[in-house]
């Protein structure tokens, strides 16, 4: 193999690296105050308030229907997988009850679900948040 091959595959192997990694996704940084609605499905809906805190993969925060009404989160990790971005949470209520939320970036915004079982019913909502301004 001449010097000049020798030279030559490894910045080639270099500058395609670099390539490929400018087209994954950034992780988003979910930190921030975001609000929006919170569906059951039963239809009724009503609002959704989180203030969510991010330090690498660990959230922390608090959520709930209101700047007035919120809980603590517990158990929040921020993935980033394939370009998807996914939150996921537990939110105790008052009563007891705990909330699983299960969200993902999309255009910016925070969408998914919230689950609970109470009385061996499952319950589910959906949930729809963005930045609050």
């Amino acid at each position: 193999m001449t010097f000049r091959k020798i030279l030559v595959l490894p910045v080639a192997l270099l500058i395609a690296a670099s390539t490929l990694s400018a087209f994954q996704a950034k992780p988003v940084d979910v930190t921030g105050v975001w609000a929006g609605t919170f569906t059951r499905s039963t239809g009724e809906q009503s609002e959704a308030h989180l203030d969510l805190k991010q330090k690498g993969a660990e959230v922390t925060g608090t959520a709930g229907p209101g700047l007035d009404r919120q809980v603590p989160i517990a158990n929040g990790k921020v993935t980033t997988d394939k370009d998807v971005t996914s939150v996921t949470f537990d939110a105790t209520q008052p009563n007891g009850l705990v909330l699983k939320f299960d969200l993902t970036v999309v255009d910016g915004r925070l969408k998914g679900k919230a689950t609970a079982e109470a009385n061996g019913e499952k319950r589910e909502a959906l949930i729809d948040v963005g930045r609050a301004k």
